[in-house]
């Protein structure tokens, strides 16, 4: 006997449970179908369960100096056009816009330089931004703050994730790159975006925002709005672990969206062999 389970309707909304209680209903009619059956057929293989792209192997390019340079040129410009986007919203106020155009300045100093020592190790600029960080990360990050019950402040924590993405990048360069020179210009230009994303909490948070209390075996605090607090000093050394960014309203169990920023890997390198995307 099979037990009778109500159904939403089309004129009642489908939520999350509604979706799981059906296909556990399906899992279980399918299941029974097949022990019934007397002779069945097809493959052998397990079968899969919800959806995920399939995987794609990263490039097997060669990875010499200019395509680190040429990387770090498309992390730079992918902030700038990050910016450039918060400042068109205009939901900044006047003071964080002015922080904001210096911050562009900058890395547009340092897209410049990197450009430059990818031609000089036998590379071509890169003056596009980083087209894997851009579907993977900036346009769902940017699609949640456009919905957020709080936009600017979503806006800041996204920059100040970036700009600690970029210190951690160009620090990471720093020991992978060959010469002296381009080791001393990824390190150089790591220290100023180190400084960025120590300026950017403490312009938002005050004084509160100096030193994480994780230095002294403590846990880090949150906001008033029970979101991670950011610090300008994080750790006693340069950091190039993950970072976490969380953003968004709140959905119904009181949870925001949460996105993991890395370093750039094989699969977002700027190899030689790739064309500009701009």
């Amino acid at each position: 006997m099979i037990k009778d389970v109500q159904l939403p309707t089309s004129g009642t909304r489908f939520g999350r449970r509604d979706a799981l209680r059906v296909g556990g209903i399906t899992l279980s009619l399918a299941a029974l179908v097949a022990a019934c059956g007397d002779d069945v057929g097809g493959s052998e293989a397990p079968g899969r369960v919800g959806y995920a792209p399939p995987v794609t192997d990263p490039a097997d390019y060669p990875v010499d100096d200019a395509v680190l340079l040429r990387t770090s040129s498309s992390l730079e410009n992918t902030i700038i056009s990050v910016y450039d986007e918060i400042l068109a919203s205009g939901e900044l106020e006047t003071d964080a816009t002015t922080l904001i155009e210096r911050l562009i300045e900058d890395h547009q100093a340092i897209s410049d330089e990197m450009n430059a020592l990818a031609i000089g190790a036998g590379g071509e600029a890169w003056d596009c931004t980083n087209p894997w960080m851009v579907d993977r990360l900036v346009e769902p990050v940017m699609e949640v703050i456009e919905t957020s019950d709080d936009p600017a402040r979503d806006m800041l924590s996204f920059a100040i994730s970036l700009e600690s993405l970029a210190a951690a990048t160009n620090q990471t360069f720093a020991s992978e790159l060959s010469t002296v020179d381009l080791r001393a210009a990824a390190i150089s230009a790591a220290t100023l975006e180190s400084r960025h994303s120590a300026a950017l909490p403490i312009f938002v948070y005050g004084p509160v925002s100096y030193v994480s209390p994780a230095l002294r075996g403590e846990q880090p605090g949150t906001t008033s709005e029970d979101l991670p607090q950011w610090y300008a000093i994080t750790s006693a050394f340069g950091s190039i672990g993950q970072i976490n960014l969380v953003i968004g309203a709140p959905d119904e169990n009181g949870t925001r969206s949460s996105f993991f920023l890395q370093t750039p890997a094989a699969n977002s390198y700027i190899y030689n062999e790739l064309e500009p995307t701009c």
